[in-house]
């Protein structure tokens, strides 16, 4: 797995908020939450790298 370097800001996103506070409950070793719909903010994570990194931590977490 690359080395996470975070997300870019775009114009409308995924709330930053709530994006870290599931990412934060995704400790290793946890079995991991149902992933939420993340509201849409301005000045948001983008969505794409959001649901990218997830599905690469959630492939992780099962092997």
């Amino acid at each position: 797995m690359a080395e996470f370097r975070g997300f870019d800001l775009v114009r409308r996103g995924y709330d930053r908020a709530a994006v870290d506070a599931f990412l934060t409950a995704l400790a290793p070793g946890a079995a991991p939450a149902d992933v939420p719909a993340f509201p849409i903010v301005r000045r948001g994570y983008a969505p794409e790298q959001v649901d990218a990194r997830i599905a690469e931590l959630l492939a992780a977490h099962r092997t």
